[in-house]
């Protein structure tokens, strides 16, 4: 074999091994950081009024565990967002389970994520959507207009709501999948403005592969200005739903993670 062929070969594989060693070093610090935190959020998820502090508590989560990953943010906001007086449908590409403590990074105050039902149902870290957040059973209507009814009575509250649009993770990404336009019905009635978010960089640092690989490196996320809904209806769901993919997709063209389609 070449000397250049074994070298390249060489490269590859110490590559392969060095986001294998630090997949453990992540999901190590992950476990072991929830673990030293659990009295807090077992004693806060228990009652309806310290739900704040759990929410608080896995900012602080989720701030070590990048830190300790050396998977610095970095947050920039295209304008000046009124986070003290208004509360939003927060709306993000969704790439990699980073963007849960990225979100909590880039978005200050209080706020829900609104997620599958099939995450209440993971231990120990299913308690958030049994408690402090929303989990919705798409195929029962029953169980989607519940999950409707808690994200207005948390919207009343002051508290903001996470939504990702695309309903889970994509096999395409970092590249998006159209969004579902009902995911906007709750802005819509309620009249609440969705504030876009790119994540550019988490699907590299932490890709759901299968894999449990993850990189040391800086992890971008990107506030854009607000999208008001007032005055749309029903009819309007599927042209706003576009805008927003535009917006949030905009950003990773323009870093070359994705082609212009």
């Amino acid at each position: 074999m070449p000397l250049h062929t074994f070298a390249l070969s060489s490269m590859k594989y110490l590559n392969i091994a060095f986001k294998h060693i630090w997949g453990v070093w992540f999901y190590l610090n992950l476990v072991i950081w929830f673990f030293i935190l659990f009295p807090i959020f077992f004693v806060s998820l228990s009652f309806e009024k310290l739900y704040p502090i759990a929410h608080h508590t896995r900012r602080i989560w989720g701030a070590i565990l990048q830190a300790v990953s050396l998977q610095w943010w970095r947050v920039s906001y295209k304008v000046p967002i009124n986070f003290k007086d208004q509360h939003y449908i927060l709306c993000s590409n969704h790439t990699s389970y980073l963007d849960i403590p990225m979100m909590c990074l880039a978005i200050p105050g209080y706020f829900n994520y609104m997620g599958k039902a099939e995450l209440s149902k993971i231990p120990l870290f299913g308690r958030f959507f049994r408690t402090l957040d929303i989990a919705v059973n798409r195929k029962s209507a029953r169980d989607s207009y519940r999950a409707f009814e808690m994200a207005k009575k948390s919207l009343a509250t002051g508290a903001s709501i996470v939504i990702f649009p695309e309903g889970g993770i994509p096999d395409s990404a970092p590249t998006m999948r159209k969004f579902k336009p009902g995911a906007f019905k709750i802005a819509l009635q309620l009249g609440i403005p969705v504030l876009p978010i790119t994540f550019v960089d988490n699907w590299r640092l932490l890709p759901d592969d299968g894999k449990y690989t993850a990189l040391p490196g800086f992890t971008r996320a990107i506030v854009h200005a607000p999208i008001e809904v007032a005055g749309l209806t029903d009819e309007d769901l599927s042209d706003f739903a576009e805008k927003l993919y535009n917006t949030i997709n905009g950003p990773l063209i323009e870093h070359g993670v994705v082609k212009a389609s």
